[in-house]
């Protein structure tokens, strides 16, 4: 039932996700670059791919990692909660289940939106499937749903107490520094997760960026127990 409820919950969201994906890519497809068929330059075009989604990841914070254990999305900051809310509450399973289904199935979602980038390298650059591989692809798509967890962990924890306008603002704030941070020259690259999704990633190397999934996952499992310490001990 939980599933299913927040399925109904996400449903617009993910089609809007996914319009919206569909149509940023098609407009990097119609670029000067994507029409030369020489590898040099497509290998440089495409790794300038997921740095777009490195880019536009917030928004998925917004539309994947939803509002919490809250059920309604309100763009305008309000005191106390929808009653659909506190019917959510009321249920009989705990506070732990409701945080983990809710952001289990956004994870999910968002894996699914993710897909479309390799399908998309696929389709649209066909110079490059003798370079590229099946296996290849999928290595990419996992590298991507693993570093991608750190950024939507981020965005569940903050649902837990902020309105979704801030929740928003502030995941913008949190990648962009991230962003800054992780491409200091005093850190080494293999700690950095937007290099892990673009120049370093399965499609260029042909290897899983190890050190860069590691933190991630760690940096997700941290967020979601904060998260759910939060909600454990809030008074809602």
């Amino acid at each position: 039932m939980l599933w299913y409820k927040g399925w109904l919950e996400t449903r617009y969201r993910i089609l809007f996700f996914l319009l919206c994906a569909v149509w940023g890519l098609g407009s990097v497809a119609s670029t000067p670059y994507a029409a030369n068929r020489a590898r040099p330059a497509l290998l440089a075009f495409v790794a300038g791919i997921p740095g777009l989604i490195a880019l536009c990841y917030p928004l998925i914070l917004t539309v994947l990692a939803g509002s919490g254990i809250k059920t309604e999305s309100d763009l305008q900051p309000r005191k106390g909660l929808h009653g659909s809310s506190y019917f959510t509450l009321s249920l009989p399973v705990s506070r732990f289940r409701l945080l983990a289904t809710r952001a289990g199935l956004g994870m999910l979602e968002a894996a699914g939106v993710l897909a479309i980038a390799p399908c998309y390298i696929w389709t649209f650059f066909s110079a490059l499937r003798m370079h590229l591989t099946g296996s290849d692809l999928f290595a990419y798509w996992v590298t991507l749903s693993i570093c991608a967890s750190a950024f939507y962990s981020l965005g569940v924890f903050l649902s837990t107490f902020l309105d979704d306008i801030w929740q928003y603002l502030t995941s913008v704030l949190g990648v962009v520094f991230f962003w800054w941070l992780l491409s200091r020259p005093f850190l080494p690259t293999s700690v950095n997760i937007f290099r892990a999704m673009g120049e370093s990633s399965p499609l260029f190397t042909h290897t899983f960026p190890w050190a860069s999934m590691g933190i991630s996952l760690g940096t997700a499992a941290i967020l979601f127990l904060a998260a759910l310490k939060v909600v454990q001990t809030r008074e809602y």
